[in-house]
C-alpha cells in the first residue's frame, strides 16, 4: 500500500510543479525568452490488443505453430482422445491459475506484513 500512496505523492508533485511552470511561463514578459519544455512520456501509448491477430507473416513469437500439426494430431486419435487431452489442459491451466493466485496472495501478505 506504501507503493501505492507513493506514486500518488510523486503524481501530485509532478502536476503541481508542471503547473508552476506553467503560471510561470503564462506570467513571463515578452522581453525573456521562454524555451519549450521537453517531456519525455511517462508511460507507453497503449497498443491494440487486435494488432498481431490478423498478423499472418510468420514473425510473431508463437513458436507452438511451429511444430505442432493439428491434421496429424486429428488424424492419429479418436474424437474421445481429443476431448479428454482438452479436458486435461483446462485442467492443468486452472491448477496453473489458483497457484499463481495463491503466490500472489502470498507476496501481499508479506508486503502488508513488512516481511
Amino acid at each position: 500500500m506504501t507503493s501505492v500512496h507513493s506514486m500518488i505523492r510523486l503524481s501530485l508533485v509532478l502536476t503541481l510543479a508542471l503547473l508552476a511552470v506553467l503560471v510561470f511561463r503564462g506570467s513571463a514578459t515578452a522581453a525573456s525568452p521562454v524555451l519549450p519544455l521537453r517531456t519525455e512520456p511517462m508511460a507507453e501509448p497503449a497498443r491494440s490488443i487486435l494488432r498481431d491477430l490478423f498478423r499472418d507473416d510468420g514473425e510473431d513469437d508463437f513458436v507452438h505453430d511451429d511444430h505442432y500439426d493439428w491434421n496429424d494430431y486429428r488424424n492419429s486419435t479418436s474424437r474421445k482422445e481429443r476431448i479428454r487431452d482438452y479436458q486435461e489442459m483446462q485442467r492443468q491451466d486452472q491448477k496453473s491459475y489458483w497457484k499463481q493466485q495463491k503466490e500472489i496472495q502470498k507476496d501481499m501478505i508479506k508486503r502488508q506484513r513488512g516481511w
